[in-house]
């Protein structure tokens, strides 16, 4: 008889530390961090809910590291898990970071930074971006309008991003004047 460690070939450990990084994630987006076998995650995901080690919030399908982590989800996150999942094939590292970088991620001999603008946030984070000092990265930014590009002056910029809710992203970069 097989252990559940051999079943799901140490999913459970990726997936508790996926949840526990990022805190709230949509469901779709945890299955498709692991497109082997969507069925044997579903039944993991029902397994480590059972056990209590992770919550799903069926009514707005989030599954959460805490109870209540779902009344209070940063959609700034769920958007950069987005784009992250458009660059997973390359990914070798990604990991959660500080405001206003909402993730960080390693592919091949790349280094990004997704960061997430909300609206009227422009100002702030072009403030708190240019306290940071410069990284060797490439930065993506997400934004909910393409209107909020043109109050955008931080360096680094590869491109802008927006999210739709179904996780679909558009990439483009600023006209120059």
């Amino acid at each position: 008889m097989k252990s559940r460690n051999q079943i799901y070939k140490g999913e459970g450990e990726s997936l508790l530390r996926l949840i526990t990084t990022y805190h709230v994630l949509q469901y779709e987006q945890v299955l498709q961090f692991f497109t082997r076998n969507r069925d044997s995650m579903k039944s993991l995901i029902t397994s480590l809910t059972k056990q209590g080690r992770i919550y799903h919030d069926k009514d707005r399908d989030f599954l959460c590291d805490t109870p209540d982590a779902a009344d209070s989800p940063d959609y700034g996150m769920i958007a950069a898990i987005w784009v992250l999942l458009d660059f997973k094939k390359a990914v070798v590292y990604h990991t959660s970071g500080e405001f206003p970088v909402k993730l960080h991620f390693f592919s091949q001999d790349e280094a990004y930074e997704v960061i997430y603008v909300g609206l009227e946030q422009e100002a702030l984070i072009n403030h708190v971006m240019e306290s940071l000092p410069t990284k060797d990265s490439n930065r993506l930014v997400i934004l909910e309008s393409e209107q909020q590009a043109n109050k955008i002056s931080i360096d680094g910029i590869t491109a802008f991003c927006i999210v739709n809710p179904e996780g679909s992203v558009s990439y483009y970069r600023k006209q120059k004047k």
